[in-house]
């Protein structure tokens, strides 16, 4: 499992700076991250391409990853899963990612 610790604010800035491509760049990383506390084998395929392309159902299965990984490796996180999807269904995708960012620093120094 490795988790990078990574400034939202500065992530956020560089996808307005980059019209959104870093911010594509930047939920692949949080989807690999996020699965990787689950299982460091898992290639992360599906989470990242829908955190790319369908972002309510990627924030969904990555923090649900993201929540079994944490309960199996013994460290405290609550689900949000739900409140992910619903947050993304309605236009706030990169809410949602920054949220999954914020849980995954939590842990980055916890490595």
């Amino acid at each position: 499992m490795k988790v990078t610790n990574r400034s939202i604010a500065k992530c956020i800035i560089l996808t307005l700076i980059t019209c959104g491509l870093y911010g594509i760049y930047w939920a692949y990383c949080v989807a690999k991250e996020a699965v990787s506390v689950y299982d460091a084998n898992d290639s992360a395929l599906t989470e990242a391409l829908l955190m790319i392309f369908f972002i309510p159902v990627g924030a969904f299965l990555t923090e649900k990853k993201f929540a079994e990984g944490c309960q199996k490796n013994n460290i405290p996180h609550e689900d949000k899963s739900i409140l992910y999807l619903i947050i993304s269904f309605f236009g706030g995708g990169f809410i949602s990612v920054a949220l999954i960012q914020n849980e995954l620093n939590k842990i980055a120094g916890n490595n």
